[in-house]
């Protein structure tokens, strides 16, 4: 096997080991061996504060080196055997933990020279080691779910996002279309729609043009566009509206061009829906 397929092989194992991550595991085995160094436990009050530090600091150091590369690699490895993950990880837990309590009677017989046997010490460990190796393993769990659902909150936000720019780009797309028809010079921002008979009268802000074409086609080619019918025979483009006036039942639109457009009673929900007072 060429170091190529080798690398691209393996090549998901790499974030465990980075800079990064060691130096901000040895920042925090730090600030735990200094926290439990001052709690002075199982009677480390007699030992001077320096080195009951020291020994937290190389005994959680230690652990660490052993767990976190057995839940990792027992994960990835053990794919074939055990499907689930939980499993997974709880068995390479274990077999960390064995592993932790196998290494702990040596440190305390280097920092200590402890008088008890090694089966003692390692009977002893192995429960805390347990105990420890679950609550790392939930916290590092809890971890990974709260990155996956980080992860597919972004990827839900970018599909939003390439949804709504590819829905801008059809309405774009089909405005302009519409526009084309017009001669160049006629060709400004679209502000209303008036049916006549067979033709249908265009303004834009560059005055107005008949294009021979059903205002029903006009209706749908427009359909994404941000407009509304208000009568049988008018259509508005949004952002043309100034005002809404109103003479007794008569309801009409001012638009930009301050041409004056009726709005029927059979519209006038449609209009108010559009939050156009």
């Amino acid at each position: 096997m060429t170091n190529r397929e080798m690398n691209h092989k393996y090549q998901h194992l790499e974030p465990y080991f980075t800079k990064a991550k060691l130096k901000s595991a040895l920042i925090i085995l730090l600030v735990i061996s200094v926290i439990i160094g001052f709690l002075t436990p199982f009677g480390m009050n007699v030992l001077p504060l320096h080195y009951s530090i020291l020994y937290w600091l190389v005994t959680c150091s230690v652990g660490y080196m052993i767990y976190v590369p057995c839940i990792f690699y027992g994960n990835v490895f053990l794919k074939k055997f055990i499907p689930m993950q939980w499993f997974r990880i709880i068995f390479s837990g274990l077999v960390a933990s064995v592993i932790i309590s196998l290494v702990v009677p040596l440190l305390n017989e280097l920092f200590f020279k402890h008088s008890a046997s090694y089966s003692t010490q390692f009977w002893s460990v192995l429960p805390k080691a347990i105990v420890i190796g679950a609550i790392f393993n939930f916290i590092g769990l809890m971890e990974n779910y709260l990155k996956w659902l980080k992860q597919e909150l972004t990827k839900h936000q970018k599909i939003n996002t390439e949804f709504q720019q590819q829905s801008e780009q059809g309405k774009n797309i089909a405005l302009e279309q519409f526009m084309a028809l017009l001669p160049i010079e006629k060709r400004g921002d679209l502000y209303c729609l008036e049916m006549a008979d067979h033709y249908i009268k265009v303004y834009t802000s560059k005055g107005h043009h008949l294009l021979l074409m059903r205002f029903k086609d006009a209706l749908t080619q427009l359909a994404e566009f941000d407009g509304l019918q208000t009568h049988r025979s008018w259509w508005v483009s949004k952002s043309a509206v100034n005002a809404l006036k109103k003479e007794g039942r008569k309801v009409s639109l001012l638009l930009a061009n301050e041409l004056e457009v009726p709005v029927s009673r059979t519209y006038l929900n449609d209009v108010k829906s559009a939050g156009i007072h």
